[in-house]
């Protein structure tokens, strides 16, 4: 996904107007609706800010492709595990805030219920 994709999709799952995204970002509406339609590119300094303001790594905005999961020591987990992070890393930035909300209340839960089994005894 090119970066004016990814902008407007960060833009759309944050529930963002582009008018707000101008206002935040301190220029103007047609500014941004040029970002989001491949013939502006933004600075160094505005990917910065971009970054800072969706809560995602410059790379993120930039890279075309999905960063596959490079895990050096991967042999070290289960296929489980390594499939987690592979289906993780390939969801929205909105599934993935909404995947941490769903987390926290199943280390709630565990919490509630005492000791966590391992893996060979369940």
């Amino acid at each position: 996904m090119a970066f004016a994709e990814k902008l407007r999709a960060l833009r759309l799952e944050n529930n963002m107007t582009q008018e707000f995204v101008a206002e935040q970002m301190n220029m103007a509406r047609s500014t941004i609706a040029g970002y989001e339609t491949k013939n502006r590119q933004p600075s160094h300094e505005k990917l910065t800010a971009f970054a800072n303001l969706f809560h995602v790594s410059i790379d993120y905005l930039l890279n075309d492709e999905t960063i596959p999961v490079n895990l050096t020591e991967s042999r070290t987990l289960s296929e489980d595990a390594q499939d987690l992070l592979v289906r993780y890393q390939q969801l929205s930035i909105r599934s993935k805030k909404d995947l941490f909300k769903h987390l926290h209340l199943l280390e709630l839960r565990d919490e509630e219920h005492g000791p966590r089994q391992s893996e060979a005894e369940q």
